[in-house]
């Protein structure tokens, strides 16, 4: 089991898993969104390959519009 921290919230998992998949499980639509592990971000084209370990701290960030 690990735990990652995702926007402050910890979050337990029973395996490992990737970003992609972590995104998947929480059903985010990636339009317009920057994922960050440990303070540094992770280009969209790493998400698969990136495997996220116990205690990683993610941060999502979505775009807005507006003025």
């Amino acid at each position: 089991m690990i735990t990652i921290k995702v926007n402050d919230v910890q979050k337990k998992f029973s395996n490992t898993l990737t970003l992609h998949e972590l995104v998947a499980v929480l059903k985010l639509h990636t339009n317009g969104i920057a994922i960050a592990i440990n303070g540094s971000v992770i280009k969209r084209e790493d998400w698969t390959s990136q495997i996220l370990h116990d205690n990683d701290a993610i941060l999502i960030i979505k775009s807005t519009q507006g003025g």
